[in-house]
């Protein structure tokens, strides 16, 4: 047994050492606690710290805040286009049509609440009848009427009160204009694509397009064909024509030249094409002018012999719209209405006069001799 006298000296010394410890414990703690910068503070403000030149390399810094409030460009385009598609897909559906042996399927869409359908012709073709996927149920669907000149088919179901996509204004929009299409790809589910405006043409390799198209570097797979081309409102701009590409992007017609279509079928029973007969020309030799247009040739019998223009006339206006290349003539009688009166501005020895002409029904087949879907003979250059 140790003595108590011996006792109280150790049992100091070991009281002595703890407390020691324990401040040296405590020191290190404060001093890595001053040293240390939160995580949280990293995350918001960043770390500007020097880094040593030998650091180990590390994964590209996240934007923890922008990625947690949806702030980034990429999160503000997703929730674009998320809200358009959850907008436009209840409108969007799928139809069926058989051509024949042959078995036709692709997109098309309510354009008014009572279960009228726009889609392309290609959709459907011939077929006497088709059917449609709304909602996993499955419609017989009359075809009130189809043009194979301007793409257009148009469809009608018995389902009740339907909803429907708003039209848009197509041509009002430029290079790099945002677009978004709905439609239903091979036979999934209706899907969003995100794309932008590319251009607008009246023509692709050899074919003529009956007036302007809207081209877009958008993909397109089989089945999406007939699918509404949007807006970032979530209106229409355009109804889905061609794939070109190999699918990488795609033609679509103008929502102003489809809904023209698609009312003389709804009003007529088909549709009820403007027909000119003036054949014209840019003469590119001639670019302080703006590349001018001219009368290249007048068809016997047509509503533009009878007017008064003569070949060689500088073309300046239609309807009040200027003229600056042939595909602003195409749009003109694309856009005019049988029986209606145009006003044709052009030029003459040096002189602006004025001629009008009456729009006639256009002849089906083209009465001189060219493809069916052309819709006024031009020519590339002079």
């Amino acid at each position: 047994m140790i003595p108590s006298s011996r006792f109280k000296p150790v049992l100091l010394v070991l009281s002595l050492l703890g407390v020691g410890l324990l401040g040296l414990v405590v020191g290190r703690y404060l001093y890595l606690t001053k040293q240390r910068t939160p995580a949280w503070n990293v995350a918001v403000h960043g770390d500007s710290s020097p880094k040593p030149a030998n650091a180990f390399p590390s994964a590209p810094a996240v934007p923890t805040q922008s990625v947690a409030n949806g702030t980034g460009v990429f999160d503000r385009i997703a929730a674009e286009v998320s809200g358009v598609y959850e907008q436009a897909a209840p409108s969007v559906v799928r139809v069926h049509a058989s051509d024949g042996p042959e078995q036709l399927a692709g997109s098309g869409f309510f354009i008014d609440g009572q279960g009228t359908i726009l889609t392309a012709y290609a959709v459907v073709g011939q077929a006497e009848g088709a059917s449609v996927d709304v909602n996993g149920r499955n419609f017989p669907a009359k075809i009130l009427g189809r043009d194979p000149r301007s793409g257009v088919a148009v469809l009608k179901i018995d389902a009740g009160k339907t909803p429907f996509l708003e039209f848009g204004e197509g041509l009002h929009l430029r290079p790099a204009s945002a677009v978004v299409s709905v439609a239903f790809p091979y036979d999934l589910k209706a899907e969003p694509t995100f794309g932008l405006v590319a251009g607008f043409d009246v023509k692709y390799l050899t074919r003529f397009f009956a007036t302007t198209h809207l081209r877009a570097n958008l993909p397109i797979k089989p089945g999406q064909i007939g699918g509404p081309l949007l807006d970032s409102h979530g209106k229409v701009v355009g109804v889905l024509m061609l794939e070109i590409d190999e699918g990488k992007a795609c033609y679509a017609l103008p929502i102003e030249a489809a809904g023209k279509v698609a009312s003389d079928i709804v009003k007529y029973g088909e549709p009820r094409h403007g027909w000119m007969g003036v054949g014209v020309m840019p003469d590119r030799s001639r670019p302080d002018r703006g590349a001018p247009v001219f009368v290249d040739r007048l068809y016997k019998g047509t509503p533009a012999e009878k007017s008064g223009l003569k070949a060689g006339d500088e073309v300046i206006s239609i309807g009040g719209k200027p003229v600056r290349e042939p595909s602003d003539v195409l749009d003109a009688a694309f856009f005019s209405i049988v029986g209606e009166k145009v006003p044709v501005k052009v030029r003459r020895d040096g002189k602006e006069e004025t001629f009008t002409i009456i729009v006639s029904a256009r002849p089906f087949p083209n009465p001189n001799g060219g493809p069916a879907n052309q819709g006024m003979p031009v020519k590339a250059n002079r």
